[in-house]
Order: structure tokens, then sequence, then C-alpha cells
């Protein structure tokens, strides 16, 4: 029994891990569109709900039989019947005592019923803060949902039901979503999803897909000049990189890709960036990327490329889209954020 729920368990995740890269850049967007970031809270319960549905599903319904049908009762009705065959069972058997009955496959069967339904009811309690009626209302919504699939054959999939309909699976789905709600204070790791409101960027905040199309309009501008221009000399490529990404935002607080997508490189306290912090910034950044690739020997190690790219991608981009104010490593290390200058939000602006 236990090989084919680890079978089952096995194949759910193989399924979330498919469905799971599908749906990313749809749930980057709809982050973005709704809030202006990725909340990692929402995104974090959002992702642990899809691994537990398709896992649960596996569990449920996996393995697929033949489209023969076996015959036999295929709907319970009785309340507690579990009990009684157990009971049945174990006589059947010679066996007594607790250690035969929670090491029965008929009750085992029931626990795992129960467990199944346990995360439910955590997430429902600490990341939505459901009260216990409608944890209980949800779980057996979703188990009665469930059983009807069952008994219809996954809904005429198959010509009869291939397993049993049971009243019992409703209690212990039902009894397991109000355990999950019990001890769902303990779940340390499950976050609270926090509202809307403290959820969103604020109005001036400069999301990371602006600063990305930003920044391609200042590398086209650099990767034409130098070739048409420079030869593509690499110490032209950083002076002109320097002077475009460094000295023009001292002096006006943008770049070319920053006047074009409106916005300005500002301290985070509103006031006027000054060379050293823009400086810093970009060596930790975009200028110091551009100089390594210029510069670096094209026999360097592949194992330094890739950190040298991770730091740039993970520190500019990715860290960012989860901040609720989009401020990069860099701009952290140098005290600067990027202000938007845009009119529906430069009288919100700093």
């Amino acid at each position: 029994m236990l090989s084919s729920y680890f079978e089952s368990v096995r194949t759910g995740f193989a399924a979330f891990v498919g469905v799971g890269a599908l749906v990313l850049l749809p749930l980057i967007a709809v982050h973005y569109y709704r809030f202006g970031r990725v909340e990692p809270r929402r995104a974090v319960v959002l992702y642990g709900l899809l691994a537990y549905g398709l896992v649960a599903l596996a569990l449920i319904f996996l393995p697929f039989p033949s489209r023969v049908c076996a015959g036999g009762e295929m709907l319970s009705t009785t309340p507690f019947r579990w009990v009684t065959d157990m009971r049945n069972n174990l006589a059947a058997n010679g066996r007594s005592g607790v250690g035969a009955v929670v090491t029965s496959t008929v009750f085992l069967q029931q626990a795992l019923n129960v467990a199944l339904f346990v995360p439910l009811g955590v997430v429902l309690r600490k990341a939505y803060g459901r009260g216990p009626f409608a944890v209980i209302a949800i779980g057996l919504g979703i188990s009665l949902a469930v059983e009807v699939v069952q008994y219809t054959g996954n809904l005429g999939a198959y010509p009869c039901p291939y397993r049993i309909a049971d009243i019992d699976d409703l209690i212990s789905n039902t009894t397991g979503s109000l355990l999950g709600w019990m001890i769902a204070p303990a779940a340390l790791v499950v976050p609270a999803v926090p509202r809307a409101d403290a959820s969103t960027a604020p109005p001036d905040t400069v999301t990371v897909p602006r600063r990305l199309s930003a920044l391609a309009v200042d590398v086209t501008i650099l990767i034409t000049a130098t070739h048409l221009v420079f030869n593509d000399n690499p110490w032209w490529l950083m002076a002109l990189t320097v002077a475009i990404r460094i000295v023009l935002p001292a002096v006006t607080g943008r770049t070319p890709g920053g006047w074009l997508l409106r916005y300005r490189l500002r301290r985070a306290d509103g006031t006027p960036a000054n060379p050293f912090r823009i400086a810093l910034r970009e060596l930790l950044g975009v200028t110091g990327l551009i100089t390594y690739t210029a510069l670096a020997p094209s026999a360097w190690w592949f194992a330094v490329d890739l950190t040298v790219l991770a730091f740039f991608v993970l520190g500019t981009f990715a860290i960012p889209a989860f901040r609720r104010d989009q401020r990069s490593v860099p701009d952290l290390a140098a005290d600067t954020r990027a202000t938007s200058t845009s009119p529906a939000t430069a009288l919100t602006g700093p």
C-alpha cells in the first residue's frame, strides 16, 4: 500500500514541477498587474497550494485502472463503517490490541484521509485567517466534490466508479481540515498572506520590468555607438558606459533609458544622489558587469563568469522583484532608489 502511495506522491510532485514552470511567468505578470511587484508571501502560499493540490489529487485518483468495471458496492453511506470493517478484519486474522489496530490497513487508510486535509486547514487559518466553521465548510465541500467525481467514474471518463465513494471519507477529510485549523499556529513555515494595501508597491515605485526596459535602451545605445564609432573597442565601451550610467545620472539624475521610461535616480530619502553613491551602485550593478564582460580574459573560469552573472541577475532584478520598494542590492548598498517622474506619480513621489 505504501509503495503505491509513494508512487502517487512522486507523480504529483512531477506534475507540480511541470505546472509550476508553466504558471511562473503568468503568476509574475498577475502579481505585477495587481501589486506592482511579486509579493513573496502570496507567491509562497500559491505555490505551496499548487504542490499540495497536485499531490493530493494524485493520491486520490491514481493509479488509473483499465476501463473494465470490477463490480461490487461502490457507494457507502453508513457512517463509521470503517470501524466495523477493521474489527471484522482483525477478528478474521486473530489479531487484537492497540498495535494491531494502528497497523491495520483500514485504520491507516482513514489516518491518511485525515492527514490529507490537514495542510488545507493549516493554510486556510494561517495564511488566509479563516475561522473553524469556514474551514469545516471548505474541507467538507472539497471532499464532497471528490466523492462525487469518484462516484461518477471521474465525471463519465470511466463507465463505472473505480473507487468507493464513502461517507467515512467525508468525515475523515473534514476532521483533517479542522485538525489542521487547530494546529495552524504551530506551523511556522506558513506565512500569513498580507492585505492588498500592504502588498502593493508605493505609487512612485519604479518596477523591475520598467528598469529592465530602460537598461535595454542604454545597452542598445552603448553597443551601437561602440560598434559604429569605435570599432568595438572595449575601452571605449567602458568609457561610454561610465558617461551614460554614472556621469549623466550624477548631473541629471537619469540615463537615456531612465529619461525615456520617466524615472530618475535619487537617494532613499528623496534627496539628490551624489556621484560617489551613483558610482558605487553602478560598480555593483550594470557598469560592473559591462566592465567585467569587456575586460575579463576569454580563458577565465566558467564558474567565475557564472558567479558574476548570477550576482548581477539576482541582485539587480530577482531580489528587487519581491521587495515592496523594488530596490536592488546595489541600491541598498549605495542608499539609492529609482523614483518615478511620470505625471501620474509625480505628485506622490519624493
